[in-house]
């Protein structure tokens, strides 16, 4: 079985196989998922990445704690609905 964590990180994908011999992000559109899942996936990122203050890294982050958490509680459910789309081949977690 192959892990994946769903993880918001700046600059990189949102999805990581931790496995030592597959070990990097993977890429959304290089699973198999419904062509609607890996656009909510995309669009989960994306807001994410518009986050980052490439003027001064450390300013970096949502506009409010209450949008942090949204993000978050949108990323538990797409780790869910990734993890039924897979099925037996992969264990996926969500990684805040």
């Amino acid at each position: 079985m192959i892990r994946l964590r769903l993880t918001s990180e700046y600059l990189a994908g949102p999805i990581f196989c931790p496995e030592p011999d597959k070990m990097g992000h993977v890429d959304v559109e290089g699973l198999p998922l419904s062509q609607e899942l890996k656009t909510k996936v995309s669009e989960w990122d994306r807001k994410y990445q518009s986050t980052f203050n490439s003027d001064y890294p450390p300013d970096s982050g949502f506009s409010s704690p209450e949008a942090e958490l949204q993000h978050a509680a949108e990323g538990e459910q797409l780790a869910k609905m990734i993890q039924q789309e897979l099925q037996g081949s992969y264990s996926v977690e969500y990684c805040p």
